[in-house]
Formats: C-alpha cells, structure tokens, sequence
C-alpha cells in the first residue's frame, strides 16, 4: 500500500472523528441519542424471529441505520465516536482505494438495514461518499415500516401500536383508525382504561364483557369525543406537531392534578381549556424551540408530565 493511499485514508478518519463529535453535540443540546438504531432491540420485537437469506444486493448506504453490536460506537450516519476506530477504519479506507473489500453482512427489517458483519467498510464508504455498498442480506418480515430517519422510539411506538390494535380488535371495526404517539409507553395506559370500562360495564349491563366490545365503546365514547373537544378548544393548535393521541393522554394524566388544584370540571372542554392555558408554550419557550430545531430536525412542544415518561426500551 503506497504512502499516498495511507495519508489519504488517515485524513478521511480525522474529518470522520470531526464530524461525528459535532453531531454528537448536536444531540446532545437536542437531548437526542446520535448513535445508531440497535438491531437486537428492534428484533425482539418482531413476531418472526427467522430470517430469510436474499443473496448478494447492491444497498443503498443511506438505508443502513443501525448495527448488530457497535450501535453505540458509531453515529447514525456511521461516523465513528472514539480513536479506538482508527486503525480498523483506515485500513478498511485503503483496500477501498486498491483491491476493494468483500460484500458486507446485513439484515433487513422493512426499508430498513443493519450491519450483521461489516461496521467499518459502511462507515468508509460513507465518507468516501459511495451511493452504495455490495451485501450478504437477510431479511425479517415485518408488519410495520421503518423509515430511515426513525428514531428508536418511532420504530418501537409503531410496535407498541400494533400490539394495541390487535388485542383491542380497533382495527377491523375501524379501519381508518389513528391513534399513534410522538412519545413512548402510552398503549398500556389506554388498555388500562379500556379494562377499567369493561368492568364498569359488566356491573351495568350485569352480564360478561368482552375486552374488544370494551374497546369498541371506550373508542366511540370516550376517545373520539374527547378527540372533537381537543380540537375545538385549540389545545392541538397549540402544541403544533403533537398528536391527537399525545394530547388525549396528556390530557387524561393531568386530569386529576388539575381537578385537585382548580377545582372540579363541568366539563372535558372546560378541562382541555386549563391545561391550553396553564401549559402552552410561552413565547420564548416557542423560539427556543425553533432555535434548536435549527440544528437538527424537528423540535416539538414539550408536555410537561409526559416526555419524562417516554422510554426507548423495548416491549
């Protein structure tokens, strides 16, 4: 390998290591992990746990987005986060710029791909601006989409949501349902309610209940109303970005909190009405938000009680 090849890649890595720590910085102020998407997590909650082998393929570099077991040593887009890197990086850098490298190991899950064997040359390629790499693919099959640009916590909300709708049965009787989070770890507290109803309704009706029948009433009586009153009390207005889901459990949360301090409602639009005013968005908090969203993407209006809630662990 002559110097000129080794120079170039040991330069390749600096400006690799350089970009990566301002992303990492960028994340950092955003409160947003850089790192990539880990597959095991994501597997776990895949209803096949057997793969399919595709063959060799030709993958767009852009949909590789997690890994297998260095998830947490490389930023989303493959920029590697420590020195330790270097050696294996470079290397990997010069057989691209001589004899070229093997096809690398991937996994397929929807649109999306992570590196079974291979971490290195995909970040390489990366940087050396390759539109594409050659892979061994396995593929999982999927019943949600995985977009390249989703968080861990819209991968596993799309889970969640799956499982929701499924042990309600809400999706045969409405088709058209949408009930999705911008945050994590609602669903259960929507079963929660729904077996709470259920209950209720076996003491009135004095007979048996089923949970999807439950389900059925609580999505007719109590969430698409309270869906109406959101909207025309403004309260979705103001929290732009946020879902009508998001608000509704939001609103559900505070319910109590608030009653005990302002006393008790007449009703869910004079309740949705507190909580707009008690907790929208100040002015400066809604330009800092804008700043920040500068950086990187999106920033949404926080919901105080709630995005301390959101986790990124799997079901």
């Amino acid at each position: 390998m002559n110097g000129d090849a080794i120079v170039s890649a040991n330069t390749e890595f600096e400006r690799a290591r350089w970009q990566a720590e301002r992303e990492r910085f960028a994340a950092w102020l955003l409160g947003r992990d850089a790192r990539l998407l880990p597959f095991d997590t994501i597997r776990r909650n895949l209803r096949q746990q057997s793969s399919l082998y595709r063959g060799v393929e030709e993958v767009p570099l852009d949909l590789i987005i997690g890994s297998v077991g260095r998830y947490d040593e490389m930023t989303r887009a493959f920029l590697p986060l420590n020195e330790g890197l270097r050696q294996r990086w470079v290397k990997m850098a010069e057989l691209a710029a001589d004899e070229g490298w093997p096809p690398v190991e991937l996994y397929k899950v929807s649109n999306a791909y992570f590196v079974r064997d291979g971490n290195h040359r995909v970040s390489a390629a990366r940087q050396l601006k390759f539109p594409t790499i050659e892979a061994h693919v396995w593929e999982y099959p999927a019943d949600i989409e995985i977009g390249a640009k989703d968080s861990l916590d819209d991968v596993l909300n799309r889970f969640r949501e799956q499982v929701f709708l499924e042990k309600t049965g809400l999706r045969l009787q409405h088709p058209d349902i949408d009930i999705h989070f911008t945050i994590g770890g609602r669903y259960p507290e929507f079963q929660a309610q729904i077996e709470e109803l259920r209950q209720k309704l076996e003491l009135i009706d004095e007979q048996e209940v089923s949970f999807e029948e439950a389900a059925d009433a609580w999505y007719e009586l109590v969430y698409l109303p309270s869906v109406q009153i959101l909207r025309q009390s403004g309260l979705i207005e103001a929290f732009p970005g946020r879902t009508e889901a998001d608000l509704f459990a939001w609103m559900s949360l505070h319910r109590e909190k608030l009653r005990e301090t302002y006393g008790d409602f007449e009703n869910l639009a004079s309740l949705a009405q507190s909580l707009m005013e008690t907790y929208r968005e100040t002015p400066t908090a809604r330009m800092t938000r804008r700043v920040r969203s500068l950086f990187r993407g999106s920033e949404l209006p926080r919901l105080e009680g709630m995005d301390e809630g959101a986790t990124d662990e799997e079901e």
